[in-house]
Parts: structure tokens; C-alpha cells; sequence
């Protein structure tokens, strides 16, 4: 009877520790949505929803803010090597990502190109900093307020809200992969880049 006890409460836990990690994945890609919106608004004057979807989320942010919980939490007692593991990961993610989306899509949704530093136009060294920080930010800010206010949320609402929300995504990431959000703002052709070679 208790090691049935137990395994329940094992059980639960796992669960609980999956759906938080599903409910930070929407609020990371949410608040990088949010911040590349503001960040266009504030150098063009134009409101434009930045990403590959459609809807309020950016994934590489929502992927990077769960990877930094679960690959680097655990070196949360020290903050220089949570700043340093968060910008190599993080930069690495949108390296990968920028060359996916080079390739398969033939479009760039971001170019560095003009910014010294960079590989490639896909990541500068101003963007990986940036990323160290916001690993600074996730561990020490943002999910330790995300676990309190989880905390005081039951199960049953907790799963009905992860199930909505994965299930517009997947059906926003399935519309995308033929229609990506692309236009004016949002992307530019390849051959229009503004530069591509290795400025390191």
C-alpha cells in the first residue's frame, strides 16, 4: 500500500513538472513575441507580429527559456556559468534555427549582418550576450515568480489550459509550415541579404 502511495505521488509529480515546463514554454514564447514586437516598434515605429506563426508565441524563446531551465538549472549557485551556458546554448538554438529557415524556407527572418560580430548574419556577439542575460533572467526572476503562481493553481485548469494552448499551437505550426508569416518587416529574401559572410 505505500509503495503504491508512493508511486502515485511519483506520478503526480512528473506530471506537475511537465506541465509547468508546457505552461513556461507559452509564457517564454510569449514574452519573445512581446519584446520583438516592442523592439521593432521602437525602430521603425511599425507594429509588426514577428515570427515565423501566426500567433502570439515565438517558439526559439519558449524552446530556449525550457532549455535553460532544464540544462543549466541546475548551476543556479553560480550565476557567471548560468550567464555563460545560457549565451553559448541560446546562441547556438538560433544559429541552427537561421539556418534552417535559410535553407529549407529561403527567407531570413532576422540578418546581424550589419552588426559586428557576427557569423553568418544568424548570431552576433551583442545577441549572445543578451541571451546570457536572459538566462540570468529565467533563473533568478522569471520562473521562481512563474513556480508561485503555479503553485496556487489546481491540476484539473492547469490541463485544460495546457491542452488549449498545444493544441492552437500545433495547429498554428502545421497552417505555418506551407503559409509562414512573411512580408514587409517580417523577412527578406535570401539573395537580398544584407550580408552573409563571417565578420569574426
Amino acid at each position: 500500500m505505500k509503495s503504491q502511495t508512493t508511486k502515485t505521488k511519483s506520478t503526480h509529480k512528473t506530471q506537475t513538472k511537465i506541465l509547468n515546463y508546457i505552461l513556461f514554454f507559452f509564457v517564454c514564447a510569449f514574452l519573445g513575441w512581446i519584446w520583438e514586437i516592442l523592439l521593432t516598434f521602437f525602430q521603425t515605429g511599425n507594429l509588426v507580429n514577428r515570427g515565423v506563426l501566426h500567433g502570439p508565441w515565438l517558439p526559439i524563446y519558449g524552446f530556449g527559456g525550457v532549455s535553460i531551465l532544464i540544462l543549466i538549472g541546475h548551476l543556479r549557485k553560480y550565476p557567471p556559468l548560468v550567464f555563460l551556458a545560457s549565451a553559448i546554448l541560446c546562441g547556438l538554438m538560433e544559429y541552427i534555427t537561421g539556418w534552417y529557415l535559410e535553407t529549407f524556407k529561403h527567407l531570413k527572418w532576422w540578418d546581424y549582418g550589419d552588426i559586428p560580430f557576427n557569423l553568418h548574419g544568424r548570431i552576433c556577439l551583442m545577441s549572445v550576450l543578451c541571451f546570457g542575460l536572459c538566462g540570468l533572467f529565467v533563473i533568478y526572476v522569471i520562473y521562481p515568480s512563474f513556480h508561485d503562481v503555479l503553485a496556487k493553481l489546481k491540476p484539473h485548469p492547469k490541463q485544460i489550459i495546457c491542452c488549449i494552448l498545444v493544441a492552437l499551437f500545433i495547429a498554428d505550426f502545421i497552417y505555418s509550415i506551407d503559409h509562414p508569416n512573411t512580408g514587409q518587416g517580417i523577412t527578406s529574401e535570401i539573395g537580398n541579404a544584407v550580408n552573409q559572410d563571417t565578420n569574426l
